[in-house]
């Protein structure tokens, strides 16, 4: 299934961090705190931004197949690794969250899939694979 990039999550990104900042910026502390914490949402936002949403970065996933047992995961880069879903994995109609647990690495990795990242029918398809797995 290729994954392509969603409008939806990238709203849902910057009124989230967006609401983030407000809240730092009307706290009451000094302004060279402020701006000292807004940075890294401000950072935080273009990060995810670049590599869940836009797909631009080496390690943003561009296609993921479910397998019986496993995951296969090809990333921007051409790089690619298998793995299982983990625990915690959700699905939903309104989006997913993958996680998967490779076993070159220590801990699972995350991502969120919105509808409008696959096709109607991809979409289904992976919410019925994922709650089935």
């Amino acid at each position: 299934m290729a994954i392509k990039p969603s409008p939806r999550f990238a709203i849902l990104l910057l009124s989230l961090h967006t609401i983030t900042a407000i809240a730092v910026y009307a706290a009451t502390m000094p302004m060279a705190a402020r701006w000292a914490i807004i940075l890294p949402i401000l950072l935080s936002l273009i990060y995810y931004l670049a590599r869940d949403v836009l797909l631009l970065l080496p390690d943003s996933w561009c296609d993921i197949a479910l397998n019986q047992n496993s995951v296969s995961v090809v990333s921007r880069n051409g790089s690619s690794f298998l793995g299982l879903v983990a625990n915690k994995t959700i699905a939903s109609p309104y989006f997913v969250i993958l996680r998967i647990k490779s076993d070159n690495r220590r801990l699972p990795v995350s991502r969120v899939i919105f509808p409008d990242a696959l096709g109607k029918d991809e979409f289904r398809d992976l919410c019925v694979r994922l709650k089935f797995a």
